[in-house]
Formats: structure tokens, C-alpha cells, sequence
């Protein structure tokens, strides 16, 4: 028998298994407080994510819209120069004498085209036309849509004929669009020297 006011060992043993109890529930309640910490903070993380991804929705449409509005400012110029050349085309097209000459004919379209060579330039673009007999043909800058048979070994490589211009930009003079072009080429059959020739396909 354990005397009044003494402890035993089951005594002891009970009040151990009470304390780890009372430290598993301040453990427990730690973690809740914890977790709830953490919730609330991902929650707010989560509120914050969402906002900037609204302002960034906002500002992608503002920069779309002011892209839009540029490209229209930019164009305006020449969408202009376009329509009065058109209403011109319309109105030369209206009142062409009967009696016009190719010679005419030729220089009135010519006309037109230096017009639109001069829209091309308010755009920052301009022709660039090879030069017949003497530019090497250059990949590059142009494409070849036939190829002339020559005996001649000088003009072998060279610009024959421009089908049509090249176009680059005029600050940089990267390309826009290559010249079409037909290119010489020596062909055992023409004998050296022959400058005459015959178009392949």
C-alpha cells in the first residue's frame, strides 16, 4: 500500500502518458495554427496571381489596340495615295482616246508605275532592277524564271533579261521580294564566241 501523499509507479506512469498526451494535442495545434497560416497565405498568393494576370490581360488588349491604331496611322499615307491613284486609273480608263498608240498606250502605263514606285517609297520599300548583260546572277537578290543558251563563256552566270523588279527596304536594303530574272548559260552546242541563244523552259 503506498502511503497518502506519495506517488507510485502507476502514478507516474499516468501522469507521463498524460503530459505526451497534452504535447501531441500542443503539436496537433500547432500544425492547425499552421496550416490555417499557410491556407490563408496561399489564398492571398492566389488573389494577387489572379489581379496581375487581369492587369496583364489589360495591358496585352492596350498594346493590341495601340498596335492596330499604329499600323493604321502608318498606312494612312499610302492608302490614300493608293485610292487617288485608283480614282485616276478609273478616270483615264473612262476617256482613252480610240486612236491611241502603243508608244502611248506604253508611256501612260510607265507613268503609273513610277506613281506606285513613289507610294512604295513613302512605305520605305523600292524597286531594285538588275542590270541586263552585266549583273552576275546572285541568288539571293533574285530568281531565276529561264535560262538562255549562249556560247559565250563571259556571259555564262549573267543577267539576261529582267522579267520584273526586286523590291527592298530602303534604310536597310534587306530584300522584300527578289527580281525575276533569266540567266545566260554556255551550252556545248552554241559555238564560243555565238552571242545569239535559245530560251529554255
Amino acid at each position: 500500500m503506498v502511503p497518502s501523499g506519495e506517488s507510485g509507479p502507476e502514478d507516474e506512469e499516468q501522469a507521463a502518458d498524460e503530459a505526451a498526451d497534452d504535447g501531441v494535442l500542443d503539436a496537433i495545434a500547432e500544425v492547425r495554427v499552421s496550416l490555417t497560416e499557410l491556407t490563408s497565405q496561399l489564398a492571398r498568393e492566389h488573389d494577387r496571381a489572379q489581379s496581375r494576370e487581369v492587369v496583364i490581360d489589360r495591358l496585352h488588349a492596350e498594346v493590341e489596340r495601340l498596335r492596330a491604331g499604329e499600323a493604321r496611322s502608318l498606312l494612312r499615307p499610302a492608302v490614300t495615295d493608293l485610292r487617288l491613284l485608283r480614282d485616276d486609273l478609273t478616270a483615264q480608263a473612262r476617256s482613252v482616246p480610240e486612236g491611241m498608240t502603243r508608244g502611248e498606250v506604253t508611256a501612260l502605263l510607265e507613268s503609273y508605275a513610277d506613281s506606285v514606285a513613289l507610294i512604295l517609297e513613302r512605305c520605305g520599300v523600292v524597286p531594285v532592277r538588275p542590270a541586263a548583260g552585266e549583273t552576275t546572277f546572285s541568288p539571293r537578290q533574285q530568281q531565276v524564271v529561264g535560262v538562255l543558251g549562249t556560247g559565250r563563256a563571259d556571259l555564262d552566270g549573267i543577267v539576261a533579261e529582267v522579267i520584273s523588279d526586286g523590291y527592298t527596304e530602303a534604310g536597310t536594303g534587306q530584300l522584300v521580294a527578289p527580281a525575276k530574272v533569266t540567266v545566260y548559260k554556255v551550252t556545248a552546242d552554241l559555238a564560243a564566241g555565238d552571242d545569239s541563244g535559245s530560251q529554255d523552259g
